[in-house]
């Protein structure tokens, strides 16, 4: 994918988007702690149950990006549903986020013991030098596609026209750049619309918006339900080697807690097994459809995607080359200060004791 000049207004822009994520990461991770607190979770549980020996019943917080969740994030809930949380001695509380900082914010908080996001957020925590990493990924790909309304053929098409977005910062803005730029149109040129991702269907079928970038199935849903719609780029095809499902964790959590931290991967990757296994499709669909609350048709649809384009990881899912190839398009984006190494944002160590006490059985 090329990536162009970016112009003096989108340095102004990017300053500001820096300063702002400096404050976030500042005031709003305890925010986040006292608003999670007041939920019930409890910071640092993985020690309040037992402690951390191998045989030891450990709680954990796992926070989750998208409320409710999309396909793309089932894995956790297959470990759950199948009991390999269980098996490796581990009560799960799931905390639905409303989008990826958010999410990442949660972590750094620690009231998240394990963040389910997009892998730019931790990519920009690595940048502005967060106590955190990505330990894992849930979906190594893209499963994306920026999508128009009846009337836009081309991204040129939303110059002055309001767009779905989660955020100023993270992966949803980062897409919608990956969108525009191609079409030579830049994010001063659109009227971004905060809002959830969940809202991203009917606010375009209520004609709120002009486009957004759909995860499989939702793109599956708004281009059966809304006639006239136009695939304006799908990120899968244009890069295909951007990393997008990161699992992130404070790395004082990891040390006080490594074993612990070990059996969730164990879970996770036993979970990817099943999901990845064709035999499982009926049973997959069925608690799918359940857990995400979507048709069952744009499921089944985002299922076979997920599963025939390897997105679902079968091991860590860590792969430098894609990691920093996704660091250096946020650099050239200047949605990052400085690209951050490979080290920096990864810490593959667990991740690689989960698959060795697994082996290949």
């Amino acid at each position: 994918m090329k990536v162009p000049h970016t112009p003096a207004s989108r340095l102004g822009s990017a300053s500001r988007r820096h300063a702002s994520r400096r404050r976030l990461l500042a005031a709003g991770a305890a925010v986040t702690a006292l608003a999670l607190s007041a939920c019930g979770s409890s910071s640092g549980s993985g020690s309040g149950s037992g402690g951390s020996g191998s045989n030891a019943w450990a709680t954990v917080n796992v926070g989750i990006a998208l409320s409710p969740p999309k396909a793309i994030f089932m894995g956790a809930y297959v470990a759950q549903a199948k009991g390999y949380f269980a098996k490796e001695h581990l009560n799960i509380k799931f905390i639905s986020m409303p989008n990826g900082l958010q999410t990442e914010l949660g972590t750094t908080a620690g009231s998240i013991d394990f963040g389910f996001s997009s892998a730019t957020d931790s990519i920009e925590a690595a940048a502005q030098h967060a106590p955190i990493h990505a330990i894992w990924s849930y979906g190594t790909k893209l499963d994306t596609q920026c999508i128009g309304a009846p009337g836009i053929k081309s991204a040129r098409g939303l110059v002055g026209k309001p767009v779905g977005s989660t955020g100023t910062d993270g992966f949803s803005i980062t897409l919608l750049q990956a969108c525009l730029e191609p079409a030579g149109v830049h994010l001063s040129q659109i009227k971004p619309i905060n809002m959830t991702r969940s809202e991203f269907v009917p606010a375009m079928v209520a004609k709120k918006i002009d486009a957004a970038v759909f995860h499989a199935d939702d793109a599956y849903v708004i281009t059966h339900q809304l006639t006239g719609s136009s695939v304006l780029e799908s990120e899968y095809q244009a890069i295909p080697q951007w990393w997008y499902g990161g699992v992130s964790m404070l790395d004082s959590y990891g040390k006080a807690h490594k074993d612990v931290v070990v059996r969730f991967l164990t879970a996770m990757m036993l979970a990817d097994r099943w999901m990845n296994n064709p035999a499982n499709n009926s049973a997959l669909v069925s608690l799918a459809a359940k857990t995400t609350q979507e048709d069952p048709a744009a499921v089944a649809y985002a299922i076979k995607f997920l599963r025939d384009s390897g997105t679902w990881p079968n091991g860590a899912g860590l792969s430098p080359s894609q990691v920093n190839y996704t660091a250096g398009i946020l650099a050239k984006y200047k949605d990052i200060p400085s690209q951050p190494t490979f080290s920096q944002i990864v810490d593959p160590s667990y991740a690689n004791a989960a698959a060795a006490k697994l082996g290949s059985s």
